[in-house]
């Protein structure tokens, strides 16, 4: 049996969820929350397999109270329920520790599977979200290393690729000899480099260097 807790600030939402879990025959509603702190009130007293939860509910924000129920509770499975359009929120909820993410609009049998999915481990997206998420992951891939530095970053690294020393850096930014020398380790770590002439080829290599 899965034993679920639900929480969404609108008790006949609540209800038409749990009279929908209820009634299959391995699936049980254990309790009902408005609240993020209701939540977590519930949680403390009873066990649950699974939360069903409201993207918009009550409290610190969705991406907040699925980080603390990691914390707090690591066996419990989430399942996210909204709105608004997958690709707004999910990413972020998925990163944060969702299993789960489903939009109001798809037919109940949807949140049925997704329930049996995550509480058996797994990660229940919709094929519409999957497309999107990998479409993400591959325009991620193709983003080179140094689009992740800091504009200031970026300035040093092109400095340094153009053959200027720390001194003459630091003058042109207005920022002390020390600052940039951090800014060199903040790039070598970013870029997985090891040294100066290494830093040299990655700038020539990316056409990061004026001619």
């Amino acid at each position: 049996m899965i034993s679920i807790a639900l929480a969404d600030d609108h008790a006949m939402v609540r209800r038409s969820l749990a009279a929908l879990l209820d009634d299959q025959s391995d699936l049980r509603v254990v309790g009902e929350a408005g609240t993020a702190d209701e939540l977590f009130a519930l949680l403390a007293t009873t066990s649950a397999d699974v939360a069903v939860i409201d993207v918009a509910m009550p409290g610190p924000g969705v991406v907040a109270v699925l980080t603390q129920l990691r914390a707090s509770f690591p066996r419990l499975r989430t399942i996210v329920l909204s709105m608004y359009p997958e690709e707004q929120y999910a990413p972020r909820a998925l990163k944060a520790g969702a299993a789960g993410y489903l939009t109001k609009d798809r037919s109940p049998e949807y949140l049925v599977e997704a329930v049996r999915k995550v509480a058996r481990g797994g990660i229940y997206v919709t094929p519409s979200l999957a497309e999107h998420l990998a479409a993400g992951m591959a325009a991620d891939a193709k983003r080179p290393a140094h689009a992740e530095l800091s504009e200031r970053e970026f300035a040093v690294l092109r400095g340094i690729g153009a053959g200027r020393s720390m001194k003459e850096l630091a003058a042109s930014l207005g920022i002390s000899p020390k600052t940039a020398s951090t800014y060199r380790v903040r790039i070598l770590e970013k870029l997985g480099l090891k040294t100066n002439a290494e830093l040299v080829r990655y700038a020539l290599e990316h056409g990061l260097v004026d001619n």
